[in-house]
């Protein structure tokens, strides 16, 4: 877990710009003539990931579009009939995207452009919160004729109730630091005037292609003796920001 403060003591300053969660008090003709003390805040949480996005590709050519077409929807149903035999069908989500087929040109002796062959790509989204299942997932596909897995990323479904843990941790901070810098100076805290907080998530991708790990993986996936696909998810971070000016008095 790491953490940093930054402040900065501004008399008669500027507010922050921000187009972030922001609070600002409403002013009187008095406070617009009071300084304030502004302060930032910042704290990064790892937590382990509770989904993973899988993207698999099956890439095929042929001599004509109709045949690419028949032979990649033919592998495709197959790899998404047999994912979805081992996956939780409440809870995950199987899909294809991003399908196309096109011409491969070659140029002859006389330099005429002709079509070569067709190739055809389509994508296989899987959604999982069974983050176990990931490596099955793989050696999986790729037995049933996926030709790579293209994505890889781990996420946690919803980061709101540790920002909402946080926030209130991070303020009380900020709150407790400008109470001291205002007694620091001969001067007490007399409200707020800003108040801006942020919560991001940084997720774990992998722009690496995974491939069963033997031909034994391939020929039965769900033998005891098969060599799964080592995965190491990590941990997602999570960053929490709060910024606040308080008026000094």
């Amino acid at each position: 877990m790491k953490k940093n403060l930054f402040l900065t003591i501004l008399i008669l300053g500027a507010a922050f710009i921000t187009s972030q969660f922001s609070v600002a008090a409403v002013n009187d003709n008095s406070q617009k003539m009071q300084g304030y003390i502004s302060l930032n805040n910042s704290i990064t949480k790892e937590v382990e990931p509770n989904i993973a996005l899988i993207t698999f590709s099956v890439e095929n050519t042929a001599d004509s579009a109709e045949k690419a077409v028949l032979d990649n929807n033919t592998t495709s149903a197959k790899i998404i009939e047999a994912l979805k035999l081992i996956s939780n069908n409440e809870a995950d989500i199987i899909k294809t995207s991003n399908f196309s087929v096109n011409p491969v040109y070659t140029t002859t002796s006389s330099g005429k452009r002709t079509i070569k062959n067709y190739v055809a790509v389509n994508s296989v989204n899987v959604e999982t919160k069974d983050i176990t299942k990931v490596a099955k997932l793989i050696d999986t596909a790729i037995a049933n004729g996926a030709n790579r897995t293209d994505n890889l990323m781990f996420s946690i479904e919803d980061n709101k109730s540790i920002c909402k843990e946080q926030y209130p941790l991070l303020i009380k901070d900020l709150k407790d630091t400008a109470d001291v810098l205002a007694k620091s100076i001969g001067t007490s805290v007399s409200g707020l005037k800003y108040l801006n907080v942020s919560c991001n998530t940084e997720n774990i991708a992998s722009n690496g292609r995974f491939y069963a790990k033997s031909n034994m993986a391939m020929d039965s996936v769900s033998s005891e003796s098969a060599i799964s696909t080592p995965i190491e998810s990590g941990k997602v971070k999570i960053r929490i920001y709060v910024n606040a000016d308080f008026y000094v008095k």
